[in-house]
């Protein structure tokens, strides 16, 4: 059962990070601002990023005390990936507050976008891991 349940976490966070990257890919390419339908689309699947990231993290804590089993690549994977959405979430949040200047905002917001696009590799690492993982624990596999 944890396996299908790995599963799912990991599809829907493949989907809403591909669906934040394909959103945000041309605006980041001509150094412009998100705004009609890619940034509605965008503001949608950050919101299931924002309740779905503590989910896959919390379910995920069970590989990290270091198994046998468990791959390095897939603890590293995992790290990297709740380390960035961290990042990412964190700096629209303190754009959202009434504290940072304008040119602080415009700092944060790339932030923003570099930790967002840093969990493509941090979630093909931690699916490479996850792929080491299982292939470990059940060899005919």
């Amino acid at each position: 059962m944890l396996v299908w349940i790995d599963r799912i976490l990991l599809v829907a966070l493949v989907m809403v990070v591909a669906v934040l990257v394909f959103t945000s890919w041309p605006a980041a390419m001509d150094e412009q601002t998100l705004d009609g339908q890619a940034l509605l689309a965008h503001m949608m699947a950050s919101g299931v990023l924002v309740m779905g990231l503590p989910v896959f993290a919390l379910f995920f804590l069970r590989y990290l005390p270091a198994k046998r089993t468990t791959s390095w690549l897939q603890i590293l994977g995992y790290l990297a990936t709740v380390a960035a959405g961290l990042v990412a979430i964190a700096t629209v949040f303190l754009c959202m507050l009434p504290v940072p200047s304008t040119h602080q905002m415009h700092s944060l917001m790339s932030i923003h976008g570099w930790a967002g696009f840093m969990m493509i590799p941090a979630i093909v690492v931690l699916l490479i891991g996850t792929r080491a993982t299982r292939s470990a624990s059940h060899p005919h596999s």
